[in-house]
């Protein structure tokens, strides 16, 4: 889809340690590639675990209780979701450094990102890899052919860690409390793994090509 109008702006919020964020990078990079330069994206950083602490036994079974549910969604990849990540015996303790990973990919280009997330999405997601270790994170980097001297001093930078924390508190201000989280056109906000179809019905609602959708409760309008 081409358009001689100004983009429209989404802003994706996402973790990468989480299942429903790896089902819906798979149903909009459909949208990504159907829209074109109609849709400009934006990944923003949420993490679900901000603090440095190994997740409790109560926090572990919430956790491979999600995997599972996930595992039920029809996507084709959704089979390819593993609980070993938080019963392999080596969880991680915050999901800060594995995004902070992703923010300094991103000073490489937005391919270097994209190339980094998918590749720590499947060893997490996939394998069970605690892509929130260091020595992960720089085998990972340097498969996917990043700059490796930029990207090392870009991920042990404080201020890119304090860019994760700002962004957190950013994104709760603006009413972002879970993951993933779509901002259209600073119009809907809509929360957790979404159809296809709905995403592509709000995101045309918003380029003026259909009636916007009824709000629902989990989608509503961003002040």
């Amino acid at each position: 889809m081409k358009t001689l109008h100004k983009p429209l702006q989404i802003t994706v919020y996402q973790d990468v340690l989480c299942s429903w964020c790896y089902l819906a990078d798979q149903r909009l990079e459909v949208l990504r590639q159907e829209f074109g330069d109609a849709v400009r994206w934006s990944v923003r950083p949420y993490p679900l675990r901000l603090h440095d602490a190994l997740p409790t036994e109560r926090e572990v079974r919430g956790l491979v209780e999600e995997v599972k549910r996930a595992q039920r969604e029809p996507d084709p990849t959704a089979s390819l979701l593993s609980t070993d990540l938080w019963l392999g015996g080596d969880p991680p303790r915050s999901s800060v450094p594995a995004l902070a990973a992703l923010e300094a990919a991103r000073l490489q280009g937005p391919q270097a990102r994209a190339f980094l997330a998918r590749s720590m999405q499947r060893a997490a997601l996939e394998q069970g890899v605690n892509v929130s270790r260091s020595d992960v994170v720089f085998e990972l980097a340097s498969r996917v052919g990043l700059s490796m001297n930029q990207f090392s001093a870009a991920f042990r930078s404080e201020e890119t860690r304090r860019l994760i924390y700002d962004e957190h508190r950013l994104a709760g201000s603006r009413g972002v409390r879970g993951v993933p989280t779509l901002v259209i056109g600073g119009r809907w906000m809509l929360c957790g793994l979404r159809e296809l179809s709905e995403y592509r019905e709000h995101i045309l609602a918003c380029l003026g090509k259909v009636v916007a959708p009824r709000s629902g409760s989990s989608e509503r309008l961003v002040h």
